[in-house]
């Protein structure tokens, strides 16, 4: 799933059964996009955005710039695998978050194999209230 570490974007194992701080960590709400309302953008329990910045997903406090409201946009769109999305940045059309690894990132697409897996999510339902 989706979760965070130290503040930065990253896949972990979250399930039902995890511990109360993990399955928190991996709840967002998905709200209208802070800078386009036909978009989303996904907001942590303690308020703060996930949003990339140098490139990279992390959680970061709404600073009210143009800026911050780009980077915790995100388009939702067909993903590559069945019953997946994919979330296109906002501020910068054409490039997609995706992993890494285990670590979360926005890229442009490179024309490899994998990439658009590596772009593709499925939506689950909130671990935590």
């Amino acid at each position: 799933m989706v979760t965070t570490a130290a503040d930065l974007g990253v896949l972990e194992q979250v399930a039902a059964g995890s511990d109360t701080e993990g399955r928190k960590r991996a709840t967002f709400a998905v709200v209208p996009g802070l800078a386009q309302p036909r978009c989303v953008s996904f907001r942590a329990q303690d308020g703060r955005y996930l949003r990339h910045s140098s490139w990279r997903l992390r959680l970061s406090q709404d600073d009210s710039t143009e800026l911050f409201r780009g980077d915790a946009t995100f388009c939702v769109r067909v993903g590559a695998v069945p019953g997946s999305v994919s979330l296109e940045s906002s501020n910068y059309p054409g490039a997609f978050l995706r992993h890494r690894g285990t670590e979360l990132w926005v890229d442009p697409p490179d024309g490899s194999p994998g990439f658009d897996a590596d772009a593709s999510f499925r939506p689950r339902p909130p671990l935590a209230g």
